[in-house]
C-alpha cells in the first residue's frame, strides 16, 4: 500500500515534532510504500487552510540517513498541511504507484472534541485527502511531554497496525478517521474503539489575551497575543460521556472517530425564509 504521510508539526525534532520519524519507520517495517510531504515549519491550529496567492516551494529533505536508506522520499513545503496533501497527491508522487491512503500525523498532542477536530492542522491534512477522493486517517498522540522511547515506539506500532486494519474494514460512507492514541505504558495492548467527537464550544474562555489596551496615544488600536485558555475543552473532556473520543481517552483507550469531510446541513428546514 502506498501511504502519503503529512503532518502539521513539521520536520522531525524533539521539541515539537517527535513522532513522525518513528511512525514512518513503523509503516516501512509493515512493508508499505511511504512518501512524506510535510510543512517546513509547525502549522498547528490551521485546519484545512491554503495560503491563497502564495507560491510554494518543495525541497527534498531526509531527516536521517536511515530514512533515505529505507527508500522513503521526504519533502518539506513552505505551506500548510492541506497544501502538503495537494502537492503530495498531484505533483510529487507521479513517478510512484498511486497513493492509496493519506495519513496525517502523528500529531504532537491529542485532538479530541469538535473544537480540536475543526481547528487541527493534522485533521485538516486528512480532510484535504478525503476531498481529493482518497481515504484518509488523522492520527494524534495524546501527549506534549517528552515521552520514553519505548512508549513512542509502542504507539507507532499500534498506529501502523491500526492503519492496516482500518483499510481492511473501511466502513461504507466513511471518508476519514480521526484517531487518538494515549501515550501510556502498554499502549500497544489497549483497545481501539469507534467513537463520536465530543461536542465542545468556546463559552467562557478565548484563544487570545489582550496584551496592549487602547490608550489615548493609541486610539482605536488594541493588541492581542495567542494564549489559548483551554478550560472549556478540559471541562468538556472531564464530563465526556460514553462513546465519545474524550471518554475513550480518559479510559486509556484508542479512539477511532469515523467522519465525513463536510459541514452537514440541518435536516427538516424547507420553504421560504421570507417573502
Amino acid at each position: 500500500m502506498h501511504i502519503l504521510v503529512v503532518n502539521d508539526d513539521g520536520p522531525p525534532n524533539d521539541s515539537c515534532s517527535p513522532y513522525i520519524l518513528p511512525f514512518v519507520q513503523a509503516l516501512r517495517r509493515d512493508k508499505h510504500i511511504v512518501t512524506v510531504v510535510i510543512p517546513s515549519t509547525p502549522q498547528s491550529w490551521i485546519s484545512k487552510a491554503h495560503l491563497v496567492g502564495k507560491s510554494l516551494t518543495s525541497v527534498r529533505h531526509h531527516p536521517s540517513p536511515l530514512a533515505e536508506d529505507e527508500g522513503v522520499e521526504w519533502t518539506v513545503v513552505n505551506g500548510t498541511p492541506a497544501s502538503c496533501t495537494q502537492l503530495g497527491l498531484y505533483h510529487l508522487t507521479s513517478h510512484l504507484p498511486p497513493v492509496d491512503l493519506v495519513v496525517s500525523g502523528p500529531n504532537w498532542g491529542r485532538n479530541v472534541t469538535t473544537l480540536y477536530n475543526l481547528a487541527s492542522g493534522t485533521v485538516g491534512g486528512a480532510l484535504e485527502g478525503a476531498q481529493c477522493g482518497k481515504r484518509a486517517i488523522a492520527i494524534s498522540f495524546a501527549s506534549k511531554d517528552k515521552e520514553p522511547k519505548d512508549i513512542i515506539e509502542a504507539a507507532c506500532r499500534v498506529s501502523a497496525r491500526l492503519v492496516s486494519r482500518l483499510m481492511e474494514v473501511w466502513a461504507a460512507g466513511v471518508e476519514l478517521y480521526a484517531v487518538n492514541v494515549p501515550m501510556i505504558s502498554g499502549v500497544d495492548t489497549r483497545k481501539a474503539e469507534y467513537t463520536t467527537s465530543l461536542p465542545c464550544y468556546w463559552t467562557q474562555n478565548s484563544l487570545f489575551q489582550e496584551a496592549i489596551k487602547e490608550t489615548p496615544e493609541r486610539v482605536g488600536t488594541r493588541e492581542f497575543v495567542w494564549r489559548p485558555q483551554l478550560k472549556d475543552v478540559e471541562r468538556g473532556v472531564s464530563r465526556a460521556y460514553n462513546g465519545t473520543d474524550g471518554r475513550a481517552m480518559a479510559e486509556g483507550h484508542i479512539s477511532v472517530t469515523p467522519m465525513i469531510a463536510t459541514f452537514r446541513s440541518v435536516d427538516g428546514l424547507t420553504g421560504s425564509v421570507f417573502r
